[in-house]
């Protein structure tokens, strides 16, 4: 087999392994395929030891299935990384983001129109380290990587002619990176976590009590309902809310949260936060403290670096993103720091270079807070009248503007938290949405047009080529067509935003990964958020490492918006906490 790399440029590589995860499982099998040929190797009888450096030489193009997957696997066991990758997996998500339809099964169909046989993989779970592989157990392992050939070569003809070979550069060679990430884990103080959590099941326990006292009322609701103790409701029962809700003379059609947020009601308030809570206890309980690794006292979520159409991260098993503040400061690690760094308002940095808005571009490049320039702009003030209402209505539309958001819910975020007689009418918000536009009329045009444009062409692209789909709405119904082609226009106008918000940070991370690895710190990446970066460094080197972390990050953004002005903010702590 080694013998057969010396004329060759391209190999498949697939693994049969005994488990998901390098932490607690073993390598089964390795196939290694070539256009003519593919070797099956028993590693519990063959050292793989002269394959390493195939694997590691960028000499070689790799074609793999999810090389997160594999990538984590020779890491962890054999300390090698796997360079020069073509992922079959990432190359679909990139071609067809909005599809579900991405794994191997489905490829081998789609494209070589070959039917695998994935009932013969359970069958691996049973196999002991020198145990005899059957026929059919051989066969289906070399035909795992024997069709990553056709796959391989309609994707990259896909991925030519429609012009993603630079982002899937980075996506492939980002795959390596996560798994790294994966690998090295998140340090978890689970004495403080279990304290916390303590805290909030307590939190729980009196929002339910607070919410039954709020809908029997005194007891009269119970007597309505039949019901004969004062906490006797299932507050998870829609059909029970809207009973006891009706009873409050509150008649509302849902209980979803969109709807009872609009409930002036303390039973309608206090039903969110119990919800609140209830997400939290059962998100981050007892499952979540079952997934800290026995063996390395570290959280190793799965990572999806193609998690959403827009090419954004999203996190699983658990959900390290969506992690709330609390909680996030049991990540720590004695001897060790947290280096956190995040893009400064990355997204409105975009618009500005999308846009070519002078007004936007010269807020960033002016060096003052961006929000009291708007605000500046919008009311006509000096920069130094503005007070801090005005920021927060120059803030809010700021963040809110490249989502499309319209007056009605402008209205509802400026009046929230603010006693009635201080709320802004419809047509207050309505005159603060046209000073905003005037005062930033290239990004509103721009916005306006590229959803236009997202529509009418049937994709949206970020300035490094990623694209995102939209199909024609199938709505017989003219205000459910309306709402839906609105929908498109606004996401049209959003993805090339987020997108390249996104293809900025994943460059980024690889970046400052092959730095990290120069310089050789004791220091890896463990975290990623949309734009945030989470690094554990050795407590020694923290404050060099956060060098290295910002340079790496703005070097990264300033090779691809060239007009405005970048900014990192990096922080060391020894918990993961907002700066």
């Amino acid at each position: 087999m080694v013998s057969a790399f010396g004329d060759r440029s391209v190999f498949s590589l697939d693994l049969e392994t005994s488990g998901l995860s390098p932490l607690d499982s073993r390598i089964l099998l390795v196939q290694i395929g070539f256009n003519d040929k593919t070797y099956v190797i028993n590693p519990a009888r063959l050292s793989l030891e002269p394959l390493l450096p195939f694997l590691k030489s960028p000499k070689w193009l790799k074609i793999i299935q999810n090389a997160k997957f594999e990538g984590r696997f020779f890491q962890y066991l054999h300390n090698t990384p796997i360079h020069n990758v073509f992922d079959t997996f990432l190359a679909e998500k990139l071609i067809y983001p909005e599809t579900k339809a991405a794994g191997l099964l489905a490829l081998a169909d789609k494209y070589a129109h070959i039917k695998l046989n994935k009932d013969v993989r359970e069958t691996f779970g049973r196999a002991r380290p020198m145990a005899a592989f059957s026929e059919a157990q051989l066969e289906y392992a070399a035909m795992d990587a024997k069709v990553l050939f056709p796959i391989y070569e309609e994707q990259q003809e896909l991925l030519k002619e429609k012009g993603l070979q630079k982002i899937a550069e980075i996506e492939f060679e980002l795959a390596g990176v996560v798994a790294h990430m994966e690998n090295v884990g998140v340090p978890i103080d689970k004495a403080k976590w279990a304290n916390k959590l303590v805290d909030y099941e307590k939190e729980h326990e009196e929002s339910r009590l607070k919410m039954n006292a709020l809908i029997f009322d005194g007891g009269l609701i119970a007597e309505q309902m039949g019901l004969f103790v004062r906490d006797g409701i299932d507050l998870n029962s829609p059909k029970q809310l809207k009973g006891a809700f009706l009873k409050l003379g509150i008649d509302v059609d849902s209980t979803n949260e969109r709807e009872i947020a609009l409930v002036d009601h303390p039973a309608a308030k206090e039903l969110l936060n119990y919800r609140r809570l209830q997400k939290i206890v059962s998100s981050y309980g007892k499952t979540f403290i079952e997934s800290i690794h026995p063996f390395t006292n570290r959280i190793h979520a799965d990572f999806q670096q193609l998690g959403t159409e827009t090419g954004r991260f999203s996190c699983k098993t658990p959900n390290l993103q969506q992690m709330p503040d609390e909680f996030r400061q049991c990540v720590s690690l004695s001897e060790y720091k947290l280096v956190i760094a995040d893009y400064s308002q990355i997204e409105l940095r975009i618009l500005a270079e999308l846009s070519k808005d002078s007004k936007l571009i010269e807020a960033f490049n002016s060096g003052y807070d961006l929000h009291k320039s708007t605000a500046s702009a919008m009311f006509n003030m000096d920069i130094s009248q503005i007070d801090a209402d005005k920021r927060f209505i120059a803030k809010t539309i700021n963040f809110g503007i490249s989502y499309g958001m319209g007056v009605m819910k402008l209205r509802d975020m400026l009046n929230h938290g603010k006693p009635e007689k201080e709320h802004l009418s419809v047509y207050s918000v309505k005159q603060i949405m046209q000073k905003y536009k005037t005062t930033y009329a290239g990004a509103t045009k721009w916005l306006r047009d590229t959803g236009e444009r997202a529509y009418v062409q049937g994709f949206s692209e970020t300035m490094l080529g990623r694209k995102r789909n939209f199909f024609q709405p199938m709505f017989t119904n003219n205000e459910d067509y309306d709402k839906a082609v609105a929908s498109i226009k606004r996401q049209g106008a959003n993805s090339p935003i987020q997108g390249t918000n996104a293809d900025i940070t994943k460059l980024a991370m690889v970046n400052l990964h092959n730095d990290l690895l120069t310089y050789g710190f004791r220091a890896d990446m463990i975290i990623q958020v949309h734009d945030e970066i989470v690094v554990l460094a050795h407590k020694r080197q923290a404050e060099a490492v956060k060098e290295v972390v910002a340079d790496s990050m703005l070097k990264s953004a300033q090779g691809v918006l060239q007009v405005v002005p970048v900014k990192v903010d990096a922080y060391v702590s020894d918990v993961w906490k907002k700066g």
